[in-house]
């Protein structure tokens, strides 16, 4: 007991336990070292392991990214539409009705979409192979007008006259047809065929897995929340569910969105093309409406596809589209994009810059799509904080003109 007392009184605890803050701490941070070092040293078999599980969860994931896709024209039949009819029958069946609609239409969307694309770009390429000698020929008749060129516009002339096209294509031909580069041809062939199988296998596994979290999104949405209130005390799953529906608005907002404005520059583009009387005016507007899609390069790549599709009939015009695009991309940036996709998922332009770089740089066109959502949901964290603490400080902070 007098040893009891005497430890008290000097403030050191009787045992060592790991109710001490200070050895819980310096616990918690060895078991983290060891994890970092840990994975340090076996890199290489975590990450491979980590490639299985992903390919083997792809399906899955996918088909929650179909599903939330999805989600938006559902919303739409079942509170904009079907909800108006008061029949008890179709009310039961009403998200059976309204899945296989959304399904109906999407499926009918992208047919009609390829069957405007598809033919065009193959007519487009046969124009390109038929023109390219003229426009060669063109290039080196313009040498000739340029004084610092002039000089090499003979020389030029001369290869272009030695040139056989029907010589190139028998020579493609003879690669083809060799017995070392058709046995590796077909290899390759057989291992496309193999992988474009197994990519049918697992969107057909991505689709129906899509088809039963939409049927039942309601059921695991509530699953999620008690499984998410049973792990964790009331404080912290009230934050992570914070989160959770952080995100969920911001992506379905992003997509929402993105969705409008594609659909708004298409129409746009197919409207200038029949009023400016350029070529294939429906299949430009698709093309550039399409490839809309994809944040800051995607203009880009749909006018570059079409001003090939322009120029190939009309040079001339290929030029007035390359305006046409130039204008059509400022009213998008500074006008729809901002009022639609910046309302929607509130980020700022810089950081929406800054999240489709880094996107793009680590995961692709994907990256870029998702890292605008996510950059939105940090963004709206750190606001809350920062709020938060200057409230508390009870602060007054108003931004200064410089």
């Amino acid at each position: 007991m007098e040893e009891k007392k005497e430890l008290k009184e000097k403030n050191i605890p009787s045992k060592l336990t790991f109710k001490t803050d200070v050895y819980k701490k310096i616990f918690l941070t060895g078991l983290a070292l060891l994890f970092v070092a840990y994975l340090f040293v076996n890199s290489r078999t975590i990450f491979s392991g980590l490639g299985v599980l992903l390919g083997i969860c792809a399906p899955f994931i996918l088909g929650g990214v179909i599903a939330f896709i999805m989600k938006i024209p559902l919303n739409f039949l079942e509170r904009k539409v079907f909800d108006k009819i008061k029949n008890e029958k179709f009310q039961k069946h009403k998200r059976t009705i309204s899945i296989a609609l959304s399904f109906i239409v999407i499926i009918l969307v992208f047919f009609i979409i390829t069957a405007i694309i598809v033919p065009q770009l193959i007519n487009s390429f046969n124009e390109l192979r038929k023109s390219l000698p003229s426009f060669l020929q063109m290039a080196i008749d313009k040498t000739r007008e340029i004084p610092y060129l002039s000089s090499y516009s003979d020389k030029l002339q001369a290869e272009y006259d030695n040139l056989s096209w029907n010589e190139i294509f028998d020579r493609v031909k003879g690669f083809v047809k060799s017995d070392e580069n058709s046995s590796h041809i077909l290899n390759s062939a057989l291992s496309t065929a193999s992988s474009i199988l197994g990519g049918l296998v697992s969107f057909f596994l991505a689709l129906i897995t899509s088809i039963y979290i939409l049927a039942d999104k309601e059921r695991l949405g509530y699953q999620a929340t008690r499984i998410c209130y049973s792990c964790f005390n009331n404080k912290v799953a009230n934050k992570i569910l914070h989160v959770a529906h952080l995100l969920h608005e911001n992506f379905f907002g992003f997509i929402r969105g993105q969705l409008t404005v594609s659909t708004f520059i298409g129409i746009a583009t197919f409207i200038c093309c029949l009023v400016l009387r350029m070529p294939n005016a429906a299949t430009i507007g698709v093309i550039v409406g399409v490839t809309d899609l994809i944040p800051i390069i995607g203009p880009f790549l749909g006018g570059a596809m079409a001003f090939v599709m322009i120029v190939i009939e009309d040079p001339t015009k290929g030029l007035i589209f390359i305006a046409l695009v130039v204008i059509l991309q400022q009213v998008e940036s500074n006008l729809v994009y901002p009022k639609l996709v910046g309302n929607e998922v509130g980020l700022p332009s810089l950081w929406t810059l800054v999240a489709i770089t880094i996107g793009g740089s680590l995961f692709g066109v994907v990256g870029m799509c998702g890292f605008i959502p996510l950059a939105s949901t940090i963004y709206a964290l750190i606001k809350e904080y920062t709020e938060y603490k200057i409230n508390e400080k009870n602060l007054d902070l108003r931004m200064k003109k410089t």
